[in-house]
């Protein structure tokens, strides 16, 4: 019987100019020393090499390294020394172009920092404990804003954001203070 070898990223990482960390992920165990270390390699050995249109390869620590630059930050996703850089490519792409849609393409480190939740939401899209679950970045920025794939796109109060389901309550108070203004009497004896 044949073994079935799922992708798998040792670590994303998203480091800023300075080198310093604004989010991460490893999967494969590190401890903090071991990863800050592993951070410190990753920004001197690219430090003075801007890959802001296409990603990069490199052999760091026997991982491969993939990195692509942001305005003001660096995008690393790492694997075994076994696996396909093309794969690892891949997952870089999609992370990247994933958060550069939901950003409105302001991939710089304020934006990323006050939009959190969007990249971690993103992260766990694409990786899961590792393992590469979506490679289509339209379908990872549907999953992140919690849209309908389909054509009907009507929710139920279940499925709203806690700012959504706030909008939608004001909306409809708004509306029935309007109506109760306007002299209509609508069931609800207002």
């Amino acid at each position: 019987m044949t073994e079935v070898l799922v992708p798998f990223v040792n670590s994303l990482v998203v480091l800023d100019l300075e080198g310093d960390r604004l989010f991460a992920k490893y999967y494969n165990g590190q401890s903090k020393a071991e990863q800050a270390a592993s951070e410190n390699v990753l920004y001197k050995k690219t430090k003075a090499v801007s890959a802001k249109t296409e990603a990069e390869v490199l052999l760091v620590d026997q991982e491969v390294v993939v990195f692509r630059s942001g305005i003001e930050c660096k995008f690393f996703i790492s694997g075994p020394v076994e696996e396909n850089e093309l794969i690892l490519v891949g997952v870089l792409e999609c992370v990247f172009d994933t958060i550069s849609t939901l950003l409105k393409g302001q991939v710089d480190k304020r934006t990323m920092l006050e939009n959190l939740e969007l990249i971690l939401l993103t992260i766990d899209e694409v990786l899961d404990h590792g393992h590469i679950m979506e490679l289509d970045a339209v379908a990872v920025v549907s999953r992140v804003l919690m849209k309908a794939s389909d054509a009907n796109n009507s929710q139920t109060i279940g499925d709203l954001s806690v700012s959504q389901a706030l909008g939608l309550a004001r909306d409809q108070f708004l509306k029935s203070l309007s109506a109760s203004a306007n002299g209509g009497r609508g069931g609800d004896g207002f």
